[in-house]
């Protein structure tokens, strides 16, 4: 049936965004200038109910690896940072900058080990890791 730390999760997430919906509080995120520093903490993203959890830079799941550029790559980069432990793990966060350089494949293989298990870690964003990452399936 499930974990039952999962369905807490995406209870909980489900009825927060329903709340900030509800109030009023979802606006457009204004665009970022610089990258995140060791002391700032990552934005938080939320669920929308059509695809899980998003931070707003990209609704697809189109493939990523090292050396890939765009808005799919500032979203795998945000749902790490706001979605994970990644954070308190590392002290850091990762730079949100669209580039899927060394930084973003080891975030993505910390991801994959963490979240999904030994036998995904492959450093390579494709339909498995972007279903733990947008929140279904992860253990």
């Amino acid at each position: 049936m499930g974990d039952p730390v999962t369905h807490r999760r995406r209870a909980f997430a489900l009825l927060t965004a329903s709340a900030a919906l509800l109030a009023g509080a979802v606006t457009a995120a204004p665009a970022a200038t610089a990258a995140p520093t060791a002391a700032a903490a990552p934005k938080k993203c939320y669920t929308q109910s059509t695809i899980g959890l998003t931070c707003h830079h990209h609704y697809g799941a189109k493939w990523a690896e090292y050396g890939s550029t765009g808005a799919h790559v500032k979203e795998i980069q945000a749902l790490i940072n706001g979605t994970t432990t990644y954070y308190g793990t590392h002290g850091k966060a990762l730079a949100v900058d669209g580039i899927y350089g060394a930084g973003t494949r080891s975030a993505v293989r910390w991801f994959q080990q963490k979240y999904i298990g030994a036998s995904a870690v492959d450093g390579i964003v494709g339909p498995r890791t972007w279903d733990a990452l947008r929140g279904f399936g992860r253990k």
